[in-house]
């Protein structure tokens, strides 16, 4: 107990020495801290309209091209959890899941096909989910030969699978692992969220500390050299003392690295959370902003210490090109995507797409029997998307290279947001150099929220966030 309160005294006294309230006064932070959107594409998913693959796929070989990565979706699942945002199906039959590996297949190919391709290049792999550790030993077999069928991954620089600990375990968990290992997988992302059973109950978990420990053991067992972990802080009933032991479990386990997520109660996925329903009966029992500042600091300072380096915003590791590659590429490389699957979605050439999202399966199912790819809404970037992508996505995750901007957009970052950089570095958040402009240490903290401050208004999550740059920016 001594270590865990040694841990907050120091985090609250380095929270102390920073300017939080300085933020909180230059009124960027919605809510003053108690609101919360995270960054995590531009424009956001949830502000796409309707759309057809019509527009993915017009005039394709005169737009220019960029590497591409591939997202894979998986939506089946153990449960739902109270967090989730996304289209999951929870304790399917194999003949459902047999049933969607077929459509997945075929979209495959109807995208290679419309592509013009005879196997999509590939420069990393994420498969997510949902839990794709869901498959059963021949549907991860199968499913793996298949991706070998229709991507190019000669060029692949990490293949990262997403799981959850109770899929691995076992002679069924063991073989899934060795299949995976044996087919090109370099990475397993396992989502663990608390190592507190009490906690893991309430998020609509149902696995245990345990079972995260096994899946450990098992997947380094199997040869699995690049293990990484989610937790998430700001729970409801989730005490300062509680985060502070997770993290110091979290950094003594066999692993490459974690990411730390702040709870999101605001819908950013195609379904809004279970999370909303707890929120609205029982507000009282999540954290208020100054304990979410003092969790968010006691992870990245316990990490820190302990040989964690945030390489990427949130996402901690002790070498850097163990992170996740396909994050780095899109958020950073500003890369190409095709992602198939419910509820996946795609980057091809200045258009944006989201896959339905349907929870019975049969709208996706019914557009890939029309020989179209599954896309139900979407967004051909304008000129000032483009502007703002550009720029808030590295900025969000690790820094801008304005010689790059200008190669991508034509025109210089101080030309675009000379006038925001200029604001936001008075604040002390945003810094910069003749090459590079980055979030500071303070900036960092508060990401989400300084990036934010680059979205074209008609985006904004928060409007109240507005007045505090007009009034700033005249």
């Amino acid at each position: 107990m001594r270590t865990v309160e040694t841990q907050i005294a120091k985090a609250r006294a380095e929270l102390a020495a920073m300017d939080i309230e300085g933020v909180r006064a230059s009124g960027i932070l919605p809510a003053s801290g108690s609101k919360f959107f995270p960054v995590i594409g531009y424009p956001p998913l949830t502000m796409f309209s309707d759309m057809d693959q019509q527009a993915i796929f017009q005039n394709f070989d005169s737009r220019p091209a960029r590497k591409t990565i591939a997202y894979i979706h998986i939506p089946f699942c153990p449960s739902r959890c109270t967090f989730c945002h996304w289209i999951t199906k929870t304790k399917s039959k194999s003949e459902e899941v047999d049933v969607y590996l077929d459509y997945l297949e075929k979209e495959m190919i109807l995208y290679k096909t419309n592509m013009g391709m005879e196997k999509i290049p590939a420069h990393s792999v994420l498969i997510g989910g949902g839990t794709p550790t869901y498959l059963n030993v021949e549907q991860t077999l199968r499913f793996m030969q298949m991706i070998h069928r229709h991507y190019d991954l000669s060029v692949c620089t990490q293949f990262s699978v997403e799981a959850e600990p109770r899929t691995l375990l076992g002679d069924d968990g063991f073989e899934k692992l060795r299949i995976m290992q044996d087919h090109g997988v370099h990475r397993i992302s396992m989502g663990v969220q608390s190592f507190d059973d009490d906690i893991l109950a309430y998020m609509g978990r149902v696995h245990t500390h345990q079972d995260t420990l096994d899946a450990i053991t098992q997947m380094r067992r199997a040869k699995i050299e690049n293990i990484f972990i989610d937790l998430i802080y700001a729970y409801p009933n989730q005490s300062v003392e509680m985060w502070t032991r997770n993290m110091l479990q979290a950094v003594e386990l066999d692993i490459e690295g974690y990411q730390l997520y702040r709870l999101r109660v605001k819908q950013h996925g195609d379904r809004q959370g279970n999370i909303i329903t707890q929120f609205n009966k029982k507000p009282d029992v999540f954290p208020d902003a100054d304990t979410i500042q003092l969790m968010k600091h006691l992870g990245i300072m316990i990490s820190e210490d302990h040989g964690f380096h945030e390489y990427q915003t949130r996402i901690f590791a002790k070498k850097e090109n163990d992170i996740s590659h396909y994050l780095r590429d899109w958020c950073c490389g500003l890369t190409d995507v095709v992602g198939v699957g419910v509820s996946s979605w795609s980057n091809l050439r200045g258009v944006f797409t989201l896959n339905v999202g349907d929870t019975s399966l049969q709208t996706y199912y019914d557009l890939i029997d029309q020989r179209k790819v599954a896309i139900n809404r979407g967004k051909i970037r304008t000129n000032d998307d483009e502007l703002r992508r550009n720029f808030i996505l590295p900025l969000k995750n690790m820094k801008v290279d304005k010689s790059y901007y200008k190669l991508l957009t034509g025109i210089t970052v101080d030309e675009v947001f000379g006038a925001e950089i200029e604001w936001l570095a008075t604040i002390g958040v945003i810094e910069q150099n003749n090459d590079y402009v980055w979030l500071s240490k303070l900036g960092r903290f508060f990401a989400d929220e300084v990036t934010t401050q680059f979205f074209n208004h008609d985006y904004l999550p928060f409007p109240e966030v507005v007045d505090a740059q007009k009034q700033a920016l005249g």
